[in-house]
């Protein structure tokens, strides 16, 4: 069976979007906190984990994901609203 040019096409445009993954020391150096804070907010007793990918005892995160973007802009948000009420 022939795999046409629109076909190829229209399983790349099916596909889902492919993020960098990092590990949490990578994440830790992007956003300079300790990889043990990262590490942490990873667990489950985490009242708002950080979006994550379990891979055995392996931890990634999809950067530039929109999971991790909204997880970002909330803590943003609880973080300004705390130091207003202050």
């Amino acid at each position: 069976m022939k795999i046409t040019g629109e076909q190829v096409e229209n399983k790349l445009t099916d596909a889902p979007p492919f993020f960098e993954v990092l590990t949490a020391k990578e994440l830790a150096g992007r956003w300079r906190v300790p990889e043990s804070w990262i590490r942490e907010q990873t667990r489950s007793r985490s009242a708002d984990p950080i979006p994550h990918v379990r891979l055995g005892r392996y931890v990634r995160f999809s950067w530039n994901s929109p999971e991790l973007g909204a997880w970002w802009k909330r803590r943003q948000s609880s973080t300004r609203n705390r130091h207003e009420s202050l």
